[in-house]
């Protein structure tokens, strides 16, 4: 049962997803006036540098995968910490998941913690490629399919560009179980210094999306072992 919900991590780590966007006003959206391309680049570059960051997962709609939610704190090493919603059985399970070192820690709700070998879901899951450079969201985020600009607007009271485009299965796939197609995405990168603010994948055939909005950049988390 932990093996199984170990292969679940990726999605609650990697994406890999950001809010919908704003709007509702019935006014028509200010002007794009910036390159798709060129934000999306100074993104990846500036979540490359980043030493921590925050984000939280929901689903829009009834999603085919089988993390729901989660909210998580992760250091650039992979120490990360957090809890993650799962659907088992029809069900929504909370899951707390400690990452330290070479070992991971889950606590499914089922009698404590559980002390496993990070080597058990490596070929799965590194948490240390989430910011990675060459891996993970700055690597999506330079393979995105056909950026373009769509319009600025406010996240979290931070202006943001609005880049729609296709993430690619082949490096989404990678990081997420269950991910067979491309999907239709939007990303939100911070006007003033280029951070990742929001990413939103939706799957196809209407079957609901998945999103994560980033916060608390390069904050001093300190993440230990549970006891």
């Amino acid at each position: 049962m932990s093996r199984r919900i170990l292969g679940l991590v990726p999605l609650s780590l990697v994406l890999l997803a950001g809010a919908c966007g704003g709007g509702g006003s019935g006014k028509p959206a200010p002007k794009a006036d910036f390159d798709g391309a060129q934000a999306l680049q100074r993104s990846a570059t500036a979540m490359a540098a980043l030493k921590s960051v925050a984000f939280t997962v929901t689903s829009d709609g009834k999603t085919p995968i089988m993390v729901k939610g989660g909210d998580m704190k992760l250091l650039r090493d992979g120490d990360a910490q957090g809890t993650l919603t799962l659907e088992q059985s029809g069900q929504n399970v909370e899951a707390k998941v400690v990452a330290k070192g070479d070992t991971f820690y889950l606590d499914a709700g089922t009698g404590g913690w559980r002390k496993l070998p990070k080597s058990m879901a490596s070929a799965v899951y590194d948490p240390s490629a989430v910011l990675d450079p060459n891996r993970g969201i700055p690597k999506l985020l330079t393979s995105l399919k056909a950026p373009k600009a769509e319009a600025v607007e406010k996240v979290d009271g931070k202006e943001a560009y609005r880049v729609g485009a296709t993430l690619p299965q082949d490096q989404v796939g990678g990081l997420i179980p269950g991910i067979n197609d491309d999907l239709a995405g939007q990303v939100w990168v911070s006007k003033a210094d280029g951070r990742l603010l929001k990413v939103r994948g939706a799957f196809p055939k209407d079957a609901g999306a998945v999103v994560i909005t980033f916060t608390d950049f390069d904050a001093p988390y300190t993440i230990n072992a549970p006891k």
